[in-house]
């Protein structure tokens, strides 16, 4: 196709039909790659080059017929001609339409949703791609082949995907799927972020698996594969790329001290490390990072998809650079995911936030904390994490509703921030480990029936007690402690599918 032409789908008129379908075909075939052989949520489409294109003004007028019907020779290669430009075009607006599903409207969504007939909380699954689905399955909202089965359910997940598990990726993009199937079925998967998104897009790298450094680097290949792909056929590289965290790679390249902050070396580190040095040469252990210094001192320019910068080009074992260049404030998984979700959020008259709710936040504005947050995300705010997402009592960090002890629940400042939000009348969060008591609710003493809640919806770590592979999570409305509300928020049956 194409052979010697540096841009064959720009330039060679035969490629008019392929060129809006090439881009989106390699973006779903790495999508397939990265979320482990699963569906994935169909890619953004690519515009039809210019000559595909036609303008209404320029569109020819139907061609003059005979009495028998008969058309001219000359008009009918005209029809041909625009009815190539034509399916071309109708292929793109058919993938841009259904593209559209991804994210209507805001890309937040809006803060205040309606309320629904069946409201299921998910809490903290930090990669673990296993007790997710399980998860799910548990809310009765994803089948047996991993597709939304929930039709209107609204799902609502309180954020922690990311760290202590090596499925972050395959979780991203699983939950991304299942956003676009139910809104298909006229359901709602909402993904909120929880302080470990937020501190993993600051560099913060403390609680991330080591096995999570393994599956970025294969994310790193992949993503260049794909660019490789496009750039054979003289496509640009769109979303299979490395770039986009400018802050995070210039401050690689200025050696800031302690960025980023890496997990301390796991008992028989160092004897790996040993063991690997013997097997393999230096020469081996660093090719990546001396071929890309090489072509910087050179003056060659750098893959398709990536640069010279230290964060593009550290591929080794012991790097954690690609996971930076993945989740810092402006990086492709940042802005694909991470950007889009929200801190805080209500559903009906339930509030759902990672750490909790307080009368400050309230004041501050929970819209401001949204877009402030994913302004940061997206790499459009410059600087350090907003104060929304840092610090102790922050929306993502408090703990203020979540301690397993009831008497340890401050419930003056749950009915503080209550008051200070119209309508609402409880508070979902995840955040702290309930352990055996699995999901639970606290309600202070002088609330009124239905109001005045809060449940906690993290049960346990992977594999401890409380894992939603031993046994089923209580049910929401019973950690509530009511029954139906007519026009409520959750007012049908609820579910409590976290594992944390």
């Amino acid at each position: 196709m194409g052979v010697g032409l540096s841009r064959p789908l720009d330039r060679d008129p035969r490629c008019a039909t392929l060129a809006p379908v090439w881009s989106p075909f390699v973006d779903a075939f790495v999508d397939t790659l990265h979320a482990g052989g699963q569906a994935v949520h169909p890619p953004p489409p690519r515009r039809a080059p210019l000559f595909a294109r036609t303008a209404k003004n320029d569109i020819p007028e139907a061609p003059s017929t005979t009495e028998t019907g008969a058309s001219s020779g000359a008009d009918a290669g005209g029809d041909a001609k625009t009815a190539a430009s034509s399916r071309a075009t109708r292929t793109t607006e058919t993938a841009r339409r259904t593209h559209s599903l991804r994210s209507p409207g805001k890309p937040l969504g809006p803060l205040f949703r309606p309320a629904v007939r069946r409201l299921v909380a998910i809490g903290d699954v930090h990669g673990d791609l296993r007790a997710t689905t399980e998860a799910l399955r548990a809310g009765g909202v994803l089948d047996d082949e991993n597709k939304w089965c929930g039709g209107e359910t609204t799902v609502v997940q309180v954020g922690d995907q990311l760290d202590r598990g090596g499925d972050e990726i395959a979780i991203l993009f699983l939950l991304e799927r299942l956003r676009f199937e139910a809104r298909r079925a006229g359901g709602e998967l909402i993904v909120m972020n929880g302080n470990h998104e937020t501190l993993t897009a600051a560099g913060r790298f403390r609680y991330a698996d080591d096995a999570s450094r393994g599956d970025l680097r294969r994310w790193r290949g992949r993503q260049l594969f794909g660019a490789a792909l496009k750039h054979a056929c003289g496509e640009k590289p769109g979303q299979c790329t490395l770039l986009g965290a400018d802050a995070a790679a210039e401050a690689v390249e200025r050696g800031r001290k302690g960025f980023p902050m890496t997990p301390p070396p796991r008992a028989g580190a160092a004897r790996d490390d040993e063991r690997r040095a013997r097997d393999a040469s230096s020469t081996t252990k660093h090719r990546n990072i001396e071929t890309e210094t090489s072509k910087k001192k050179s003056g060659v320019a750098p893959r398709p998809g990536a640069s010279t910068y230290a964060i593009h080009a550290d591929a080794s074992a012991s790097s954690w650079m690609p996971r930076l260049a993945a989740f810092a404030p402006g990086g492709p998984l940042a802005t694909r995911f991470l950007a889009h979700q929200p801190v805080v959020c209500a559903v009906g008259s339930t509030v759902f936030a990672h750490g909790g709710v307080l009368r400050s936040h309230a004041r501050v504005g929970l819209r401001r904390a949204n877009r402030e947050t994913a302004e940061w995300l997206a790499g459009s705010l410059a600087g350090a994490p907003p104060a929304h997402v840092t610090g102790a009592d922050s929306v993502v960090w408090a703990r203020t509703y979540s301690h397993p002890d009831a008497f340890r629940c401050d419930c003056d400042a749950l009915d503080e921030a209550l008051k200070a939000l119209p309508g609402m009348a409880r508070v979902v969060v995840g955040h702290t480990i309930q352990g055996e008591k699995g999901v639970n609710g606290v309600r202070g003493e002088s609330a009124p029936r239905g109001r005045g809640h809060v449940a906690r919806v993290r049960r346990a770590r992977a594999g401890g007690a409380g894992d939603p592979g031993r046994r089923r999570g209580g049910d929401l409305e019973a950690a509530l402690g009511r029954g139906k509300e007519k026009g409520g928020a959750g007012a049908g049956r609820g579910g409590d599918v976290s594992r944390r």
